[in-house]
């Protein structure tokens, strides 16, 4: 998912659920018009064969190389196509 300014990413953080009281652990970002735009990395499109109009993401804590749980949370990408 392309990122392209500070107001982008907020609009993203918006549709985030509070980790600590979100029942749901898997969380559906919208696509929109830019995340089908081509780069250089996918010159085809970052998301043009998706069937869904989301990416879904997962909310897991964060382990450190040891395997202890620290109070962050991060999304982890789920291929759903």
């Amino acid at each position: 998912m392309n990122i392209f300014s500070l107001s982008h990413l907020q609009y993203l953080a918006r549709k985030l659920p509070d980790p600590a009281t979100a029942t749901q652990r898997v969380i559906r970002l919208p696509l929109a018009e830019w995340d089908r735009i081509a780069d250089a990395d996918h010159p085809a499109g970052e998301f043009e064969d998706h069937n869904n109009p989301y990416v879904e993401f997962e909310v897991v804590q964060w382990k450190n190389i040891k395997g202890i749980s620290s109070p962050r949370w991060v999304l982890r990408g789920l291929v759903a196509m």
